[in-house]
């Protein structure tokens, strides 16, 4: 399956963002002057049903997945969903080839020695960004997904009832998003994407508007989840409300503050590293801003921390405010509430289907 390639069809495309504690889906319509939503929903899935990139609950999975799908749309069938994590990496490099010589054949070389995966285990695909006549050096976007977690989650897609068009990346989805908020004027300097899910935080670095890397960090929603059980003594589930700000618990609140900034600290110090990977290719001392989306987005504290802790303008992602919608199709829920959370899914389904 081709990782970055063209999508054919249609004037709309359904995407799926299948995370470790929700599945999103979100349908967008192609219109000559931007977007619509048809329809969007989000479905909570039961503790422990994927852990890491690993489904441990097929059944469970695809129960959830097809009451999601009916509720919305009992019509989707081809899908666009994306994967991140331990089965997938990319990563951006620059060599030199000699004219005359196959470029694919020296890029797929090149990228399995970079990859950490066995190159017979592994999908391969790449992009190339930019290519020097003067030098004869190239630039390349590598995507390598492990074909055995990529090939789980196919097949539980078909024995869902759903086409799986294309396989994208959550990075690559993130900067889609970032483009569509930025009307295709992104500010110059750096600014760093970060995608707070419940298992994994993922970073992506854009550098003058154009995509640099991505990160992943293990610290994530979880992390924050227990700390708030350990020192507030909550279940796991009024930890979950709390985070979400929908708590009706009398909690002290600079005890909550103190507890959610040591949580922070702890992904701020994961972002660093990140950080540090990024300076190391390109002369940059700071992010001048940053931009949070996924659930963790609308944890209690977390802008003004993020602000003071990495010295730079934190906003949050908001991608609904640019595409049209009936407010109705969110029913009681403030749309602004969970705009954030649907960044991953907006941005795979602002990938064009092109009819053949």
């Amino acid at each position: 399956m081709n990782i970055l390639g063209k999508l054919r069809g249609q004037s709309s495309t359904t995407a799926l963002d299948i995370g470790n504690n929700s599945i999103k889906l979100v349908k967008l319509r192609h219109l000559k002057d931007g977007y619509f939503l048809e329809a969007t929903g989000i479905k909570e899935l039961p503790p422990g049903t994927i852990e890491g990139s690993e489904i441990k609950k097929r059944d469970v999975l695809i129960e959830v997945l097809t009451k999601l799908v009916n509720e919305c749309d009992p019509s989707i069938v081809e899908i666009v969903f994306s994967m991140s994590g331990h089965g997938i990496i990319s990563d951006k490099f620059t060599f030199k080839i000699d004219p005359g010589e196959n470029a694919e054949e020296l890029i797929l070389w090149e990228a399995g020695q970079r990859s950490p995966f066995d190159v017979d285990d592994i999908t391969l695909d790449y992009k190339i960004l930019h290519r020097n006549s003067e030098t004869n050096e190239i630039e390349v976007l590598l995507v390598a997904a492990k074909n055995q977690v990529m090939q789980t989650y196919l097949d539980m897609l078909y024995e869902a009832g759903l086409k799986p068009v294309i396989v994208d990346v959550d990075a690559f989805a993130i900067n889609n998003c970032y483009a569509l908020e930025s009307a295709g004027l992104p500010p110059a300097g750096v600014t760093a994407l970060i995608n707070i899910g419940h298992d994994l935080t993922n970073v992506t670095f854009i550098k003058d508007g154009i995509y640099h890397s991505a990160r992943d960090i293990s610290t994530a929603g979880d992390f924050f989840n227990k700390t708030l059980q350990r020192t507030l003594g909550l279940s796991g589930d009024d930890a979950a409300l709390v985070l979400k700000g929908r708590s009706t618990t009398s909690i002290d609140q600079t005890k909550l503050q103190q507890s959610i900034e040591y949580a922070a600290e702890e992904l701020s110090s994961g972002i660093d590293l990140a950080f540090s990977y990024f300076k190391s290719s390109e002369k940059s001392d700071s992010i001048d801003r940053i931009v949070l989306s996924g659930g963790g987005a609308y944890i209690p504290h977390i802008v003004d921390f993020m602000e003071k802790r990495h010295q730079a303008s934190v906003q949050l992602a908001n991608p609904l405010a640019f595409i049209q919608y009936d407010p109705g199709l969110f029913g009681s829920i403030d749309p602004q509430s969970i705009s954030a959370l649907l960044t991953v899914a907006i941005g795979l389904a602002l990938r064009k289907v092109e009819v053949e």
